[in-house]
């Protein structure tokens, strides 16, 4: 006889991996005129997150190779969603920054990613999404490096 706990327990990771989806999927449904993939959505929101980072730096975050990332950029470059600066202390690096035109695209997707996210909370008590987010970042930080 199985073990409840312990399918529960194996059943984190299906139940993780189906909440992203189905938030994606629920954001995605609400943006699909603004014409960007999930992984250049993924890559607008960092840039906007931290402002200047090296391409090598969102490379490692959405666990892309620097090429692929280099040619991310320049399909929002393209748009003119985002835009490039050498960096001053380093001839070899660059830096990425929102353009002013991708802006008001930030902040049409960020009341998107908050109604997904309040619709993925319906229900919830503050408390309980205080400690499903609390427990969540612990979760996280076991599985970095160091963690």
């Amino acid at each position: 006889m199985t073990n409840p706990t312990l399918a529960a327990e194996r059943s984190l990771g299906y139940l993780l991996t189906d909440v992203v989806r189905l938030m994606r999927r629920d954001f995605y449904t609400r943006t699909g005129p603004v014409g960007l993939t999930p992984a250049l959505t993924r890559l607008l929101f960092y840039v906007h997150r931290d402002p200047g980072s090296h391409q090598t730096a969102l490379a490692q975050r959405l666990d892309v190779t620097p090429v692929t990332l280099c040619r991310m950029v320049d399909r929002l470059a393209q748009r003119g969603f985002v835009r490039r600066e050498p960096d001053p202390a380093d001839r070899r690096a660059v830096r990425v920054f929102v353009a002013p035109r991708g802006e008001p695209l930030v902040e049409r997707m960020t009341q998107v990613a908050d109604e997904t996210r309040a619709r993925a909370l319906r229900g919830l008590k503050p408390g309980e999404r205080r400690a499903l987010l609390k427990l969540l970042g612990q979760m996280a930080g076991n599985l970095t490096e160091g963690g």
